[in-house]
């Protein structure tokens, strides 16, 4: 049985985001010819680099979205490719040979060996599979191949996967991460942006992947939220312990105490869900800018596909977005409404479980509102509103919809 098989050369902005916000590859064709299905069609990537004869390949897996960037609009398809890029940005370069494929008919998993331009493996393939000389292979070619059968691809994938351990997040030793012991040295709280970086190492020994963003979402918030806790917990019995005991009944003394904590608080939870939403994006590599200042020198959260693009008045208004993130809406609904006025319909992602359907319906045509899956199918589910919420997945195909 043979493989269909796309070889391509690798271009620099297929290797940097930071060089475009576009991709190069055709997405449409891509779909077409492997035969992948859904919209959005998520999947991994198993990356298997060549990047010289002499050395050993390295490994490295990573997560694609294959949408169509015109869903319910009155034009023709247009699929674009987006994918995370840790392994690619490391180890490939301009011009290397890369060969792209679905190893099982039942999966949308797909395989990809990129081989360093100019090597005698990008030589071998190049004969092999396509029956040509590599500075033959330009733009995108497919090819079917008989080489590539299954008991070629089981060893291959045997290569690429190596299974590395996980563990469940509630049996994750909060207590024993180097954060804690950083704190309790320094007797400080952490900051917000090193309690997210540490929330992000904890959720990779979990396995949650962006690929599921409303599992990765959830699980970030709760893994902070759980190491918060334990560092709370151990600083505060810290400090109270070093309080001298005829204070201890003082009240002045211990409402300076717990205010010091519950300012931590506040300033963590204000933060935390933007920090982990920015997590989000980059790992899905998709465009956009953080906090740009627009009219009146307001400040959204997260303007998309970029801050450039809002103050370009030939960029058209329809392809722009808008994300304000908060914990709980409160009154937060005015704020976002009034800013970056060019965008009529504004997004707002939250964990807030108390939305009531008026505010929902009331701004039903401005502002939808957006939350992890788990939450949305808890706190609202039988609600009247239920349909006209929206999931964390949800969000990223309408921002990644944009360009």
């Amino acid at each position: 049985m043979s493989v269909r098989i796309c070889m391509k050369r690798l271009a620099a902005v297929e290797i940097d985001p930071s060089l475009s916000n576009q991709h190069e590859f055709n997405a449409g064709m891509l779909r077409r010819e492997l035969n992948l299905a859904g919209n959005p069609c998520r999947g991994g990537i198993d990356f298997l680099f060549y990047v010289g004869d002499d050395r050993a390949p390295v490994s490295e897996t990573e997560r694609y979205t294959l949408y169509d960037a015109r869903l319910n609009k009155p034009r023709a398809a247009e699929w674009r490719m987006y994918y995370t890029n840790a392994g690619i940005s490391e180890h490939a370069h301009p011009d290397d040979l890369m060969l792209l494929f679905r190893p099982d008919p039942s999966s949308n998993d797909l395989v990809a060996v990129i081989a360093r331009h100019g090597t005698e493996i990008e030589r071998a393939l190049s004969l092999d599979l396509a029956r040509r000389e590599p500075e033959e292979l330009v733009g995108m070619f497919f090819a079917d191949s008989d080489s590539l059968n299954p008991q070629t691809i089981s060893v291959l994938l045997q290569v690429l996967r190596r299974p590395e351990p996980q563990v469940a997040l509630e049996e994750y030793d909060f207590a024993g991460h180097p954060l804690l012991v950083h704190a309790v040295d320094r007797g400080a709280m952490p900051t917000t942006g090193e309690m997210a970086d540490a929330a992000q190492s904890i959720v990779a020994e979990t396995g949650a992947s962006p690929d599921d963003p409303d599992n990765f979402l959830d699980s970030s918030l709760a893994a902070e939220t759980a190491l918060f806790k334990a560092i709370e917990l151990e600083l505060g019995n810290r400090r109270l312990a070093a309080i001298p005991e005829d204070d201890r009944l003082n009240f002045d003394v211990l409402q300076s105490f717990f205010m010091s904590f519950l300012q931590s608080r506040r300033a963590r939870r204000g933060q935390s869900l933007e920090n982990h939403f920015r997590y989000l994006l980059n790992a899905l590599r998709i465009p956009h800018s953080y906090q740009c200042r627009t009219e009146g020198g307001k400040t959204p959260d997260f303007i998309f596909p970029s801050c450039d693009s809002y103050h370009d008045p030939t960029f058209p208004d329809d392809r722009l977005r808008m994300v304000g993130c908060k914990t709980k809406v409160r009154e937060r609904h005015a704020q976002w409404l009034d800013e970056a006025t060019r965008i009529r319909l504004k997004f707002a992602l939250s964990v807030d479980d108390r939305l009531t359907d008026a505010l929902v319906r009331r701004y039903e045509s401005r502002l939808r509102f957006f939350m992890p899956r788990r939450l949305l199918d808890s706190a609202y589910v039988g609600r009247e509103i239920h349909p006209i919420l929206g999931s964390v997945a949800d969000l990223i195909t309408e921002v990644a919809g944009h360009r």
